[in-house]
Parts: structure tokens; C-alpha cells; sequence
């Protein structure tokens, strides 16, 4: 069998998930909170637990179209 040449990827720098602890590639799509980063599945499935619906997430732009952030609640 020819050897295969696995590109490595370095995680290094890469923040754990705040649900899961495993870390969050650079491209997967994720969740910036003020509480920390998490996987976007992670969040979501944890915010439907918690409220009973799905959150209201901000999509990235331009360079960050894999990162979402989480819309703020107004202050009444």
C-alpha cells in the first residue's frame, strides 16, 4: 500500500466548544457569545432546550461567513 500524505492542520489557538470542550475548526460554523465560542449545533441544540425555540442568530459577513453571533435581547 502507496503511503498517503495527510496535510496536517494545525488547531492550534483553536477554542474549545463551551457545550462539547472539543475544539472549533477555524471553517465549521460557530457561535461568538459573550460567554465563550461553541460549535453552532452545540448552541442551537442547547438554546432549544432551554427556551423552547431556536435562537436569533446575526450571520457573519465578508471573511466570517462561517461565524454567527448571538442578537442581544433589547434592554427594556
Amino acid at each position: 500500500m502507496e503511503d498517503e500524505k495527510l496535510t496536517e492542520i494545525s488547531m492550534k489557538g483553536a477554542p474549545p466548544c463551551g457545550r462539547c470542550h472539543m475544539l472549533v475548526a477555524r471553517y465549521a460554523p460557530q457561535v461568538v457569545a459573550t460567554t465563550g465560542t461553541y460549535h453552532r449545533e452545540c448552541y442551537e441544540a442547547w438554546y432549544f432546550g432551554h427556551y423552547g425555540r431556536r435562537p436569533s442568530l446575526l450571520a457573519g459577513f465578508n471573511g466570517d461567513r462561517h461565524r454567527y453571533q448571538v442578537r442581544e435581547a433589547k434592554a427594556a
